[in-house]
């Protein structure tokens, strides 16, 4: 008997910009660049604030909110995008975020006014607090759990130092050639390509159309938002103002009150927008500890080195950003090296370690002098920085994420940053107090090594700390063994050890014909820090 076979039809091929949506490799490299685009916002605006303060007419005593204004906007609004992710797609929220970033960008590259800048860096802070959380939640729903996610969130990682890198050498190069306008530019071109980008390579979410209930906490958005600005608001003012002047503690104490509040409008309302259930998680918790202890060590590193490196070596603005590269070049091959150990060593033995160098890379800077070159001392303590910092923030991200379910994911990415966030301003507060209590008032040049050194010594004592939260508060089970759901390397603020909301690079730059020398702005927004000859060294605004 004949038989016949029937040819079943060639499905129809797909036209190529409807199949960037399956490209996972594409999909990391979009939702990466959200955290390398903040980061260079961030870090190539602290090179420039010298010629912003001249041209939008900005007084010395202003110029902090060119970088406070977005910092406190973005530590706002981390956790209210990531639930809102959560709640409405994170797709969405994405494209939102970098739209609204970018539209900012171009208000404040046409700023001729102090008003019109800060508010516009606040609301691109906003659209940042919007975009990172979204974008590390994207990749933690789309990789499969393994080594796969680990790496990708690596990548992620990577590109914050990658732009770390690529903002201090924009901002040198743009701010001394077509102008420090073209920053804005540049960013929100690049801002809105990423979010046309979204619309056809993010693939659009399956579960959030499940989800029933999306009524929004207003009152616990406005406890959160107005309680963590007035915490940070504190931090970052009070070494200038004074830590008991009326103008930083009447915030504080309203900041406390109101997150006191907002503890207990999440525990009494039924849709939360910070789940309390999420802090059943130890390893959030120490993560979240730990990154405090990273961030403020790392940020007061930054910070005095690059005083350092202006006020007593004498580096120029450019040479002094050059310094930093192989801080952030470190960190990649120091990240991709990792990916692989985490799944074989535990990440508490690994935190450990890395705290030591942590801890070393302090002393040695601690050991410089006037006439130290930079290959003698800063060159060897950046390398032990990196080899320390790396391994301590790719396992506080991997323990952060681990046990968090998909719905959850924007929110503990959020929480884990507003930990990162807040740890900056504490780290650079106390290193000042240490550092004026050492140096005289009228101190210039070599004579404020002492101040310097003792704020190197601090920082290796922050390391120390951040050990012994470590040791007791980390978990000994290695994620990657003790269960699938726990295997999450995201490395998704590992880049910011140099510039980074999350991680601060205060870069210095000599503002010629005023006698001035910025001695660099948090990219955090924590405060800028001028040094003036005849003053006390660092006027804090």
């Amino acid at each position: 008997m004949e038989t016949t076979t029937i040819a079943t039809p060639a499905k129809p091929q797909l036209p190529w910009y409807r199949r960037l949506n399956q490209m996972k490799g594409l999909l990391l490299a979009l939702v990466s660049m959200a955290q390398m685009l903040d980061i260079i916002n961030v870090a190539s605006v602290t090179i420039t604030l010298p010629d912003i303060l001249r041209e939008v007419g900005y007084s010395i005593d202003q110029l902090q909110w060119v970088t406070s204004a977005y910092a406190l906007a973005y530590g706002a609004f981390l956790l209210v995008g990531g639930r809102f992710g959560d709640l409405f797609g994170h797709r969405r929220i994405y494209i939102l975020g970098v739209t609204w970033f970018s539209i900012w960008a171009v208000v404040n590259g046409f700023a001729k006014d102090p008003i019109v800048m800060s508010i516009g860096r606040a609301l691109q802070g906003m659209g940042a607090g919007f975009t990172v959380p979204s974008a590390l939640a994207i990749l933690t729903t789309t990789y499969p759990v393994g080594p796969e996610r680990t790496f990708a969130l690596a990548v992620f990682g990577g590109t914050g130092a990658i732009g770390s890198v690529i903002g201090v050498l924009l901002g040198g190069i743009l701010g001394s050639t077509i102008g420090w306008r073209w920053i804005f530019y540049f960013t929100a071109i690049i801002g809105f390509v990423m979010a046309i980008l979204g619309f056809v390579v993010i693939p659009a979410e399956k579960g959030v159309s499940k989800i029933e209930d999306r009524r929004i906490d207003i009152f616990g958005v406005g406890a959160f938002c107005g309680g963590i600005v007035c915490v940070i608001f504190y931090l970052s003012e009070s070494p200038a103002s004074g830590w008991t002047s009326a103008k930083t503690l009447a915030p504080l104490i309203v900041g406390l009150i109101l997150l006191v509040a907002f503890i207990v409008i999440e525990y009494k309302i039924d849709y939360p927008i910070m789940p309390l259930h999420i802090w059943k998680s130890q390893r959030l918790v120490a993560s979240c500890l730990i990154i405090v202890c990273v961030s403020a060590a790392i940020n007061s590193m930054i910070y005095f080195s690059s005083l350092l490196f202006q006020n007593v070596l004498g580096y120029t603005p450019l040479k002094t950003s050059l310094a930093y590269i192989v801080h952030g070049v470190g960190a990649i091959i120091t990240i991709v090296i990792l990916t692989k150990l985490v799944t074989k060593v535990r990440t508490k033995i690994i935190t450990i370690v890395g705290w030591f160098f942590f801890i070393a890379s302090g002393v040695l800077l601690a050991q410089v002098k006037a006439d130290s070159s930079y290959w003698s001392i800063p060159f060897p303590s950046l390398i032990l920085n990196f080899m320390g910092m790396a391994p301590v923030w790719l396992c506080c991200q991997i323990n952060c994420v681990a046990d968090a379910d998909d719905e959850d994911q924007g929110v503990v990415g959020a929480v884990y940053n507003v930990a990162l966030q807040i740890g900056a301003p504490i780290g650079i507060a106390i290193s000042n107090i240490i550092a004026n209590g050492k140096n005289g008032d009228l101190a210039t040049g070599a004579e404020l090594l002492p101040g310097y050194r003792a704020s190197f010594y601090t920082y290796a004592i922050m390391g120390g700390v951040g050990l012994i939260v470590t040791i007791i508060f980390a978990t000994n089970s290695d994620p990657a063994k003790m269960s699938e759901t726990t295997a999450q390397g995201a490395a998704a603020g590992a880049g910011d050890e140099e510039m980074g909301h999350e991680s601060i690079d205060q870069i210095t730059t000599e503002m010629k014909g005023s006698g001035i020398v910025s001695a660099g702005a948090t990219t955090m927004g924590s405060s800028t820090s001028l040094a003036v000859p005849g003053e006390k060294e660092e006027l804090k605004m």
